[in-house]
């Protein structure tokens, strides 16, 4: 999904469920944001490339929840842009929902061909089957099968057609966004309010700073990953992104100094989340560890797939 496509769907899903323009642009930011996990600075080309990085570092659960925690809409946004990328098949990459915890399973029960693997007792989780060379042939670089391979951590969508599916989610947005706004300003039904409120530039200037930081990090970026603009040396993108990670840091810094209510608020919620981690990790264990009992290579059960 082109980075367009994904603002344009928040922007609309923001407007369509909260009716204020200034949430709609925050849901719309927010669905920018998942995407720094491209190949802008976090490692080298080659290195990105083998650890499969992009639509599996930002596109998971853990960091939609910790964007939540920054702002609510920010993360319903981000939320969003992954749920879209989940509808496209290996050739766009689909989703690793549960990155990083997806990365400890490192074995499949078949190969790509569909044969049963040897188990070994070592590993008690396994993903049913590895990546289908057929299927990742058609993909870029990054993520076909390499000589070693690898489970089939993601999700794959039926999209045969991203490139389609993009263009239609894409201009079916800006239909439905430019249709709500005609009927809010000729008073035939208001979907979005348009009425004065009182500034809240408390909030307004972290999240423009914000936003300029995120913007010039995708900048810069695709200058870089299209070789756009050519360069004898990557100092200059090495800075850039360097100082966009810093002026999104500043921004959520500034924002809690700035608004310490809803710092407090927070923090208050967090032994409450802390709780929350602290029992689900202990209901996964005990699942694995009951899921897992007695299992051996010789014994006729099997181990846990996921």
């Amino acid at each position: 999904m082109n980075l367009s496509t994904h603002i344009m769907f928040g922007i609309l899903i923001g407007a369509l469920f909260f009716g204020r323009p200034e949430i709609a642009l925050m849901v719309g930011v927010g669905s920018a944001i998942p995407d720094l996990d491209r190949e802008y600075g976090f490692f080298s080309k080659e290195s990105f490339r083998r650890r499969q990085i992009h639509r599996a570092l930002f596109h998971n659960f853990l960091f939609i929840g910790i964007v939540y925690l920054i702002n609510p809409f920010f993360g319903i946004g981000a939320f969003l842009h992954s749920f879209l990328d989940s509808f496209t098949t290996t050739r766009d990459r689909g989703v690793e929902w549960l990155f990083p915890f997806s990365r400890i399973v490192t074995k499949a029960v078949y190969d790509s061909d569909g044969s049963k693997l040897p188990l070994d007792p070592k590993h008690k989780i396994y993903f049913l089957s590895n990546d289908l060379p057929g299927l990742m042939r058609r993909t870029t670089k990054d993520i076909k099968p390499g000589e070693m391979p690898v489970p089939n951590r993601r999700t794959y969508g039926p999209a045969l057609s991203g490139k389609f599916l993009d263009r239609c989610i894409f201009f079916g947005s800006i239909a439905l966004v430019l249709l709500m706004l005609l009927l809010s300003v000729l008073g035939l039904r208001q979907f979005i309010d348009f009425s004065m409120q009182k500034e809240n530039l408390s909030f307004a200037i972290p999240f423009l700073i914000g936003s300029v930081g995120v913007f010039l990090n995708f900048l810069v970026g695709e200058l870089d990953r299209k070789k756009l603009v050519k360069t004898k040396s990557d100092r200059p993108y090495k800075f850039s992104f360097i100082l966009s990670v810093g002026i999104m840091i500043f921004a959520i810094v500034l924002g809690g100094i700035m608004n310490p209510e809803a710092v407090v608020t927070t923090l208050s919620r967090m032994p409450y989340i802390a709780a929350g981690v602290v029992v689900f990790v202990l209901v996964s264990l005990g699942v694995l560890i009951y899921s897992t009992r007695g299992f051996s290579v010789d014994s006729k059960k099997e181990p846990l797939i996921v």
